[in-house]
């Protein structure tokens, strides 16, 4: 049964645990991810961000906890239903393909179609396209892409799935500056005007405050805190979750500001002295 005190679309994660054969990454995380809103989950290379985004789709199946999405348990639907609700889209995203672009982008009806597409998997096919600026490379080969490229191929196959949860795993890690800016427009529009509930693992701290409802850091598989970047962007968190010296100041319009504290200015290594 949903929760009357949270708004659809709640993914509610407890005791989650996680991780590779006996190697434990994610260690008994608590969190709230709301309907409507983005949540960035931040922390450092290795600190399990990755691993919680796969456990919550259960491409990795978690060794302990739960995770709910509006009251019901995803280890009870069936995988066809799991991809229905949740879509992940993976750092690594559809660079293996050698399909045409908008045959790739079509995969992500599959959890909907029948033997065959409908007129109606098209056109969020087509939406997706448009939506990503992918429609001059519909029939291009996602192996022929740049990195960039196929990143966008990745989120547009997410967006065709029609998802009420979305996961993504650094989504603008490969991307140029204007295709950065328009990928967190979109997963913004994406949460406050369609509704989806989206979790961002996200290191740029700069996006993560102007784009982010809530943020998430992440420290050696721990959940440090959770709250608004106005909340938890303070220096002894970021201290804790990079072990890096900050100064947060407030951008005009409130939105935090994380500048590093030089630190003292290290001696050059000598020069290499080659003999013959």
């Amino acid at each position: 049964m949903t929760r009357c005190d949270e708004p659809r679309g709640t993914l509610q994660v407890t005791g989650l645990r996680a991780g590779y054969g006996r190697t434990t990454v994610v260690h008994d995380v608590d969190l709230v991810a709301r309907g409507g809103r983005v949540l960035g989950v931040l922390g450092p290379n290795g600190c399990g961000k990755s691993t919680l985004l796969r456990a919550l789709c259960r491409i990795v199946k978690p060794t302990a906890g739960a995770v709910e999405l509006d009251g019901v348990d995803l280890a009870g639907l069936h995988r066809r239903d799991l991809a229905r609700a949740v879509a992940h889209v993976p750092q690594a995203t559809a660079g293996a393909f050698s399909l045409p672009v908008a045959e790739a982008v079509l995969l992500g009806r599959i959890p909907h179609m029948g033997m065959r597409p409908t007129a109606i998997d098209h056109a969020h096919v087509d939406r997706a396209l448009t939506m990503l600026d992918l429609d001059a490379l519909a029939a291009r080969r996602v192996d022929e892409l740049s990195g960039g490229q196929q990143q966008r191929v990745g989120i547009a196959r997410a967006i065709a799935q029609d998802p009420r949860v979305l996961l993504l795993d650094e989504p603008t890690s490969a991307l140029d500056l204007r295709h950065r800016i328009d990928a967190m427009d979109l997963v913004h529009q994406l949460a406050h005007e369609a509704g989806l509930t989206v979790v961002v693992a996200v290191h740029d701290l700069d996006l993560a405050a102007g784009y982010c409802d809530e943020v998430a850091f992440m420290h050696a598989g721990h959940l440090l805190v959770q709250g608004t970047p106005a909340e938890t962007f303070i220096p002894e968190t970021i201290k804790r979750t990079y072990d890096v010296e900050v100064v947060v100041t407030s951008a005009d319009d409130g939105t935090p500001q994380v500048r590093p504290v030089p630190t003292a200015t290290r001696p050059l290594l000598p020069a290499l002295r080659v003999t013959c």
